[in-house]
């Protein structure tokens, strides 16, 4: 019979990495990494607590633009703080900007923001109906064009014709041949012509795109002779199609349309001209889909512009309406409700899907969140710089993923509706149940916001030891550094949980003032276990903070009878 020696040894980590649910997750890796950042890498730093600042009450709407937010309220828009005064309906607003413009949707408001003070125009205008004229004529054909007319006349009391002026691009529908048509056109002139019906007004429409004398806009036909055609009961409107999602690119402002199955782009350079298609290189441009779904995201990547759905994309290449084309990639897209997602960092877009975060590089997507091991499937805004890409979930988890050490962390922020890149600095925009919202930084650092009153932080590690046999755990040992003044909380604890028992607190630091470094040792009561696990946690306020350099954690092999 002979007894085996006892031998003992040390398991450390001085480097840490972020979350990894993998089987076996190594000592320095984590099963949950709350509140804890890789600023002082190797080292695991606590995060300051979340500094917000209060927006206004009663926003409706908003945009980022210039580094700043855009709002609107029932009483105007709001530019660095200072109200224009617009008519809006009741309801939430979608802020779209396009150059110096900002369109207001759907009220189809477009306000100027480089003129001083700022110009609002109404670009939604009531249908107005009346008889349509067409006029040919062309006494010395085929040499020379004489004279061609495209007008409206509608009464000189209708209430909706002050809506209407010279510059106007409209659409004119009508029916002929016993089939609903309509044409885009631009207003040229509006007053009593010699040929204005008795008690109307003219509406004429600019034709000079045409040089074809010949061909009748409104029955789409060739004509070889003189005549005048007039339709009754025809409607002109300055209608913008009703979207989904909006974007700007390339001085345009591009959309899509689920219930139409259509994506459409505006005229160049304007935001509220969707149906001029006149063969020039300043057309807008509209083009229907095949894939089934809906359409859940767009954004602009890599000099197009992408329409997702959750299993495809189509993409937009060009730079005109005569070589705009439209391409499909099937791939995993973005998640039904998480449009807010779509980000790009260093050359690569990311999104939301259905079960998890990806990337995409213009012609595949790839999956980046195995670590986190399961699937999350809450609907998310996400927002990118540099270094970080930070999702904010619907159950209020904030993911954090710094690329330079390939790291995950968590933390948690609730009621978040929309996050932001603004001058490398990442927020996010939260609306309480109250409707008060907040502008919070996730990333960066601002003197003239607000801290939180605290910050929680909890590291918890894998079930180390797996696969070996028994083990006698007799101490765990922390290379930390700590730093608090008056007035700030730090408050640190480690708890030991021995083959799935309950946390049992083996150390804690709470209270101490000033700044200092420590091998703190926490003695275990002699655990003989196959698996053990560690948790760090506790909480911060103002610029309190707690810093760990390493983890020793001393056992011993059990003593073995073998005769």
């Amino acid at each position: 019979m002979a007894v085996r020696e006892i031998t003992g040894g040390t398991e450390s980590a001085v480097k840490f990495g972020g979350i990894d649910r993998s089987n076996g997750t190594p000592l320095g890796c984590w099963q949950e990494l709350y509140g804890m950042d890789f600023t002082a890498f190797p080292a695991l730093k606590t995060v300051k607590p979340f500094s917000y600042k209060a927006l206004a009450d009663g926003i409706t709407g908003y945009t980022v633009k210039n580094g700043e937010i855009v709002y609107t309220k029932a009483d105007g828009i709001y530019i660095s703080g200072v109200k224009t005064a617009v008519n809006l309906s009741a309801g939430e607003k979608q802020l779209v900007s396009l150059g110096a413009y900002i369109l207001i949707m759907p009220d189809e408001v477009l306000v100027n923001t480089a003129d001083t003070p700022v110009s609002v125009r109404y670009t939604a205008k009531p249908a107005l109906s009346g008889t349509l004229f067409e006029y040919n004529q062309n006494q010395t054909r085929p040499t020379v064009s004489i004279y061609k007319l495209l007008y409206l006349d509608v009464p000189e009391k209708s209430v909706a014709l002050s809506s209407y002026s010279v510059g106007d691009m409209v659409r004119i529908d009508y029916e002929y041949g016993g089939k609903k048509q309509y044409l885009s056109a631009l207003i040229s002139s509006v007053g009593k012509e010699r040929y204005s019906m008795s008690g109307c007004v003219s509406i004429n429409f600019d034709t000079s795109a045409y040089s074809d004398t010949y061909y009748f806009y409104t029955e789409k036909r060739k004509m070889d002779r003189f005549r005048v055609s007039n339709i009754k009961n025809a409607v002109i409107s300055c209608p913008i199609p009703k979207m989904d999602f909006i974007t700007e690119h390339n001085n345009r402002l591009w959309g899509c349309s689920s219930a139409n199955r259509e994506i459409y782009c505006s005229k160049l350079g304007s935001a509220t001209e969707w149906g001029s298609y006149d063969g020039i290189s300043t057309d807008a441009w509209a083009a229907t889909v095949g894939s089934d779904g809906d359409f859940t995201g767009v954004c602009v990547y890599g000099g197009s512009v992408l329409f997702f759905k959750e299993n495809v994309v189509h993409i937009v290449y060009g730079t005109r309406a005569s070589n705009f084309t439209l391409s499909t990639v099937k791939l995993r897209g973005v998640q039904k409700g998480s449009d807010g997602s779509l980000c790009i960092s260093d050359g690569l877009l990311y999104y939301k899907a259905p079960e998890g975060i990806f990337s995409f590089n213009g012609s595949a997507s790839v999956r980046i969140d195995a670590k986190l091991g399961d699937d999350i499937t809450d609907t998310a805004v996400m927002t990118a710089n540099g270094r970080y890409v930070v999702m904010c979930a619907a159950d209020k988890t904030v993911y954090y993923y710094d690329k330079r050490y390939s790291a995950w962390y968590t933390r948690q922020l609730a009621d978040v509706i929309s996050a932001h890149e603004i001058n490398g600095r990442l927020y996010a925009v939260t609306r309480d149940s109250n409707k008060k919202m907040r502008l919070v930084m996730l990333v960066g650092n601002d003197s003239g916001y607000t801290d939180s009153d605290r910050s929680e932080f909890s590291a918890v590690s894998g079930e180390l030891g797996r696969g070996s046999i028994f083990r006698i755990y007799k101490k765990l040992r922390m290379s930390l550094y700590h730093k608090k003044q008056d007035g700030e909380t730090l408050e640190l604890s480690a708890y030991i949980s021995a083959d799935g028992g309950e946390w049992r607190k083996v150390y804690e630091l709470w209270g101490e003032k000033g700044n200092g470094e420590e091998i703190s040792v926490a003695p275990v009561i002699p655990l003989r276990s196959r698996k053990i696990r560690i948790k760090i946690c506790g909480e911060v306020s103002g610029d309190a903070h707690a810093t760990l350099y390493g983890i020793y954690l001393d056992s011993e092999k059990g003593s073995e009878i073998s005769g």
